[in-house]
């Protein structure tokens, strides 16, 4: 998110950390390729953006929070197997 996008009534040293932690979150998040990109990178912004107006200012916070909130909604994997985990099907009458 550029930082002319950030709310205006946010100091300049917050949106540039709120600028900062949407790099790093986008930056991971990327790599595990969410389903919508966009609205993927949206959700995080705005989960950031909603935060720190409520006065979060951890940037580690920001990020787990964003990050958490964003692969709930866009990240569909499969559950993984339990090792050694077999599947059986039984026919009955």
């Amino acid at each position: 998110m550029p930082l002319n996008e950030i709310p205006t009534f946010f100091h300049p040293e917050i949106r540039k950390l709120i600028d900062a932690a949407l790099e790093e979150a986008w930056g991971q998040l990327r790599d595990e390729h969410p389903d919508d990109e966009v609205l993927a990178r949206r959700k995080l912004a705005t989960t950031i953006v909603a935060l720190a107006a409520i006065g979060e200012t951890d940037p580690a916070k920001l990020k787990k929070f964003a990050l958490h909130a964003t692969k709930a909604a866009f990240l569909h994997k499969r559950p993984a197997k339990k090792p050694g985990a077999t599947i059986r099907v039984t026919a009955t009458s």
